[in-house]
């Protein structure tokens, strides 16, 4: 009995592989719909021998309030925002979408295209309904100096400073933005 399996077996690979087909196996893949993103043009970013000096705190001054934004706590202190991180505050830019209601002391209001920015900080803010709200930093405007905390960058060749997700350029009358950085 046992013969007859196996010689039956046999048989059977014997006539699968001796005739002139040959077998395949169907996979079923789900059917997913594509969406196409337009990709914008990389440029290339170098940067160049960074030292850079984190802004840090052991402690926050008297009476500094967190501000509460997506369960991270932000400390305002003279323009800037800190949050913890081991025991100390480390200097942090802001999500956009970020509202406080009292602008820094050292704020300037600068026209962009007709809408009117507030800046301080290598922070950006737009006024809304009585609340300041971080936006992207608008291209074209002009600041007329960058805070420490810039990264001097080659950007396509170009000589360029980093701070917050914008490119900055030097031109006479300051530091204009030139581009965004994206990240993927």
């Amino acid at each position: 009995m046992k013969n007859i399996k196996f010689l039956t077996g046999l048989l059977i690979l014997i006539f699968v592989f001796s005739s002139g087909y040959q077998v395949e196996a169907q996979v079923r893949r789900p059917v997913t719909n594509k969406v196409y993103k337009r990709n914008k043009v990389k440029r290339k970013i170098r940067r160049k021998k960074r030292r850079i000096r984190r802004r840090t705190l052991r402690r926050l001054p008297a009476g500094t309030n967190a501000i509460m934004y997506r369960n991270i706590s932000y400390y305002p202190v003279r323009g800037m925002y800190y949050v913890p991180f081991n025991g100390i505050y480390v200097r942090t830019f802001p999500p956009r979408g970020f509202r406080i209601r009292i602008l820094p002391t050292a704020a300037i209001r600068l026209a962009v295209n007709q809408d009117e920015y507030v800046y301080a900080e290598g922070i950006f803010y737009k006024e809304n309904n009585n609340e300041f709200e971080i936006v992207d930093p608008p291209i074209g405007a002009v600041i007329p100096e960058l805070p420490e905390d810039a990264v001097e960058i080659d950007f396509d060749s170009l000589t360029a400073y980093e701070l917050n997700e914008a490119i900055y350029k030097a031109i006479e009358d300051g530091f204009e933005i030139i581009d965004y950085i994206d990240e993927e």
